[in-house]
């Protein structure tokens, strides 16, 4: 039942006790002469997770065959990325952890690259600002690279971000839609 306890230590100073509200809810206290609203917190406030559902054998930003991972107990959190062509948009600013994992095979190919661009002025420019390699120098080989970086998204307007992949020749970055073998993650950590 929702109801508070006002406790008054003899000098008008103050303690609220409270359980209105639904869990998570702001919640508002009156002081004499006095109003503040309490913000709670979270923790995590967006998860979003999307993958490759096609394979891919050439050199290219990924820009199509990309979906939510849909299978049982799979989701997002939140009001999670906006994806066109490759391009994500972030829904609000903040502090984000950004993993790319690309599964890949390498034939007769020193390395396959994978790399996280961004761009801070809708897409206009992107810089690289992080990757990594798989392969072999000979036959077949390959593997499972991730790598991550963490953004300060201080507009969500304007930053966005893209994946690319290179040095395929002849390989082949694995995409699959029922499982996660090449996929981007994104959580929102925390207020930038």
């Amino acid at each position: 039942m929702p109801g508070s306890i006002k406790i008054d230590d003899g000098s008008g100073n103050y303690t609220i006790l409270t359980n209105a509200g639904s869990l998570g809810s702001d919640k508002t206290i009156t002081i004499p002469n006095e109003t503040a609203t309490l913000a709670t917190t979270n923790g995590i406030t967006e998860a979003d997770q999307w993958r490759l559902t096609a394979n891919i054998t050439s050199d290219t930003d990924i820009t199509s065959n990309l979906a939510r991972p849909n299978g049982t107990a799979e989701s997002y959190f939140g009001t999670g990325m906006t994806e066109s062509s490759g391009i994500f948009t972030f829904p609000s600013s903040g502090y984000w952890l950004v993993t790319f994992t690309a599964t890949s095979t390498a034939v007769n190919d020193s390395y396959n690259q994978f790399s996280i661009h961004t761009s801070s002025n809708s897409g206009t420019d992107y810089d690289e600002i992080t990757e990594t390699y798989n392969g072999s120098g000979s036959g077949t080989a390959g593997g499972t690279s991730t790598i991550s970086v963490l953004l300060d998204i201080t507009d969500a307007s304007t930053h966005r971000v893209k994946f690319r992949v290179a040095s395929l020749s002849g390989s082949t970055v694995r995409g699959d839609a029922n499982e996660n073998s090449t996929n981007m993650t994104f959580l929102r950590l925390g207020d930038t």
